[in-house]
């Protein structure tokens, strides 16, 4: 019983799996073809070097890691040209995400830089056409509220605040609110699209 623990301690130190969990390092078989199915005996695997990789182990991999295996691979490029091919792809992968990124928050700077715009534009008419131009009420100009906020802020915040005045001219001129324009500008990119 002893020696049979001994036997099995011996082997697991002398063997290693590569990356797709192979045994490829007992000493008898080094140098000899990979039986497994992602080389069907075709191939030999240079030392923890798939022929073909696991997406998800790909994925794992932070980018300084890829690059090591970049170019580990790119030196079996002719024997390993699949695995080759898929460290490439995760990398455009990666860069591809990074760019929808950018791509991503530059629109949402962008719409909520129009929307600042718009606000603005609601408080230039509102201030213009209400007459003696009194945007607050008494309690908006005890706290120091800014009356431009009025029009970017809650609901609740701008009847709190505002002046009747300022009330009456949202029943005729209504007041976005950043989820209404939103709404409103995306049906407007839509109408264009259609009538394209």
């Amino acid at each position: 019983m002893a020696e049979s623990t001994a036997t099995r301690v011996r082997v697991a130190r002398d063997t290693s799996r590569d990356q797709l969990g192979h045994w490829v390092a007992p000493p008898s078989q080094r140098g000899h073809p990979c039986h497994h199915s992602c080389c069907q005996g075709k191939r030999v695997h240079p030392a923890n070097l798939p022929v073909r990789i696991n997406r998800q182990y790909l994925r794992s991999l932070s980018n300084d890691e890829l690059e090591k295996e970049l170019i580990s691979y790119q030196r079996y490029s002719d024997t390993h040209e699949r695995g080759f091919l898929q460290i490439l792809a995760e990398d455009q992968r990666r860069t591809d995400v990074a760019d929808r990124r950018t791509q991503a928050r530059a629109r949402r700077q962008q719409k909520a830089s129009d929307y600042s715009d718009e606000t603005y534009r609601q408080w230039m008419r509102a201030e213009n056409g209400i007459q003696g131009g009194v945007l607050l009420n008494k309690a908006g100009i005890r706290a120091g509220v800014s009356d431009r906020s009025l029009f970017s802020g809650s609901q609740a915040r701008a009847n709190r605040y505002a002046s009747d005045e300022l009330k009456e001219w949202w029943q005729t001129h209504p007041r976005l609110s950043r989820r209404q324009w939103d709404a409103a500008s995306r049906q407007e990119r839509q109408d264009e699209r259609e009538a394209a």
